[in-house]
């Protein structure tokens, strides 16, 4: 079974991220992790010298993963 880690997100938007203001996410192999913000999303992110704390670059990319492809894509990457 696919075993996540729950972290905190940080997104950047031009140039500006609110240090105080953080999303729970789910961090997924590979360097994703997923969020619901409005509906969830699966985007890229870094690490932090924090190991609980990633970052949300969207200034660097800004792809959802999962947008525009349904329920089904979201069980397809949990089950897999």
């Amino acid at each position: 079974m696919l075993k996540l880690k729950k972290i905190n997100v940080q997104f950047v938007y031009e140039g500006i991220s609110d240090k105080r203001d953080f999303e729970t996410g789910a961090l997924f192999p590979g360097g994703r992790v997923l969020v619901d913000i409005d509906g969830v999303s699966l985007y890229d992110c870094v690490p932090t010298d924090n190991p609980d704390l990633y970052v949300v670059n969207l200034d660097v990319s800004d792809k959802d993963y999962l947008q525009g492809k349904g329920s089904e894509a979201f069980i397809d990457l949990i089950a897999e």
